[in-house]
């Protein structure tokens, strides 16, 4: 119980301090959501369509703009209250993870599942990253305990729900639906071959996809599914940015797929995650008795090796979110192993298990102890470093008229837009004028390593006879300028 309490606390530490301190990431990304949050609210302008892809015309599930769109209306359009959010969803669903744990294998092997994602550099920001695509890994262990409760019951209905988790990671992240569907239903087909076809059960699994779909068809029905025309082409007449040879393509699998795997533990630490792989193998070499736990096991396992030949048809770059949520198909395969330890009576399985629990016990004592005493929660970064910026020149403006510009690497500056409509609004404050009013112009301009690009902008906006009045900067990222015309 106690080292339930602890772990428990840990996670909640290094997950909601950042929040706390506004120090989570903010970016083009968030910004654009969150503005599209407010016109589903706002506006009651309702969409069917999400977040756009790497692949021109094909888009994310409209599904992520729901999700934020919550907070939105609970919140007045906090800017930190679609972070609460998350983090409230992370606690949630790892909790019902770890009570599963408990529940179907034993009280140590849910312990053990807590004390590694506690301290996981891949698990710890999905509690504080607002993406679509940070929904998917949630979307992966329901998959993963429907899966286990059909290979347990065998019930036709848990095919429905399998299926229900298909479909929404492909709505938050297209990629790795793309992928992971075919590949699941040929995992099914193989591990059932031997049972007679159900027609019923078929029907139960393809009208799982119904409800995920919805809004996407809708949208292609009205447009006339033109996006599935590019999906289609694109398997037809794949566009290659960086076409590689196989070995190349092979060895950037490798590489990545280590990423996964290793991005699961402390620090990424290779040394650790060669101690468990090897331990890992062992187990599941040794215990192969055909429980539904190991069936469930082996299941996953080869689900992982079709996904990995998968990628190397994709010639080009893969990137990591690309199979977004993986992690916990690799830790769910871990844990297997683990509880196989757990369940033997062997005196050294018994001291094994309690030197393993040992060992993560004590990398969460260190990782606390760091994360205490860092400094991180004096650094102006992410959202905290952009509302510094725009409540600072509303500050100055007060209730008079302004002119307002922004300068970001991405061009369009959707997360200034963001605070401007949310902090003007809340503050009775006015909107920005774009050309310059009263004969002066505040700039924010951000940093950019391609300074050419800073230069042209400069060079369109600032007036050619105009003097810099004043100059303010919180950090290296931006520097925030006050504009003097020329009449």
């Amino acid at each position: 119980f106690f080292l339930f309490l602890f772990a428990f606390f840990v996670f909640i530490y290094l997950r909601l301090t950042p929040i706390i301190n506004k120090t989570v990431p903010y970016t083009y990304d968030q910004g654009r959501d969150f503005l599209k949050a407010e016109e589903i609210v706002r506006d009651k302008n309702l969409t069917f369509i999400g977040p756009t892809t790497g692949m021109a015309g094909v888009n994310h599930g409209a599904w992520w703009y729901y999700v934020v769109s919550i907070p939105y209306f609970l919140f007045n359009g906090n800017p930190i209250s679609f972070y609460y959010l998350m983090f409230m969803i992370s606690v949630l669903v790892n909790l019902a993870f770890f009570f599963f744990l408990k529940k179907e294998f034993n009280l140590i092997t849910a312990l053990f599942f807590l004390l590694i994602i506690t301290i996981s550099p891949y698990f710890i920001p999905l509690a504080f990253f607002a993406s679509n695509n940070i929904v998917t890994p949630y979307m992966i262990l329901a998959l993963i305990i429907c899966t286990y409760y059909y290979s347990k019951s065998r019930k036709n209905l848990w095919l429905f729900f399998i299926a229900l988790s298909l479909g929404f990671v492909f709505e938050f992240e297209v990629s790795f639906g793309l992928f992971i569907i075919p590949f699941f239903t040929l995992m099914m087909v193989i591990f059932n071959y031997k049972r007679k076809p159900n027609i019923k059960a078929i029907a139960l699994y393809f009208s799982g996809f119904i409800i995920p779909f919805l809004p996407r068809l809708l949208f292609e029905v009205k447009n006339g599914f033109i996006q599935t025309k590019t999906l289609i082409n694109f398997f037809i007449v794949p566009k290659l940015h960086n076409p590689k040879p196989f070995i190349d393509v092979f060895k950037d699998r490798l590489i990545l797929f280590w990423t996964y795997f290793s991005g699961i533990f402390y620090d990424r630490n290779n040394l650790l995650s060669v101690f468990i792989l090897i331990i890992l193998i062992g187990i599941l070499i040794k215990f192969k008795n055909k429980t539904y736990k190991y069936e469930t096991t082996l299941y996953f396992i080869g689900l992982v090796l079709l996904l990995f030949l998968g990628s190397l048809l994709y010639k080009d770059n893969f990137w990591s979110n690309y199979y977004e949520g993986i992690q916990y198909i690799f830790l769910f395969i871990i844990i297997n192993a683990f509880y196989l330890i757990t369940s033997g009576r062997n005196l050294f399985l018994v001291y094994g298990r309690y030197i393993i629990l040992i060992l993560f016990l004590t990398l969460n004592i260190f990782a606390f102890n760091k994360e205490v005493l860092s400094k991180k929660d004096k650094v102006l970064t992410g959202l905290k470093s952009s509302e510094t910026a725009v409540l600072y020149v509303l500050d100055q403006v007060k209730n008079n008229d302004y002119c307002l510009r922004f300068y970001t690497p991405p061009v369009i500056p959707y997360t200034y837009n963001y605070l401007i409509s949310y902090y003007t609004r809340i503050n009775n404050q006015k909107q920005p004028q774009v050309d310059f009013t009263n004969n002066q112009c505040w700039f924010i301009v951000e940093k950019d390593n391609f300074q050419f690009r800073v230069k042209k902008w400069r060079k369109n906006n600032e007036p050619k006879r105009g003097k810099k009045i004043a100059s303010k900067n919180f950090n290296d990222d931006y520097v925030i300028e006050l504009w003097l015309g020329v009449k």
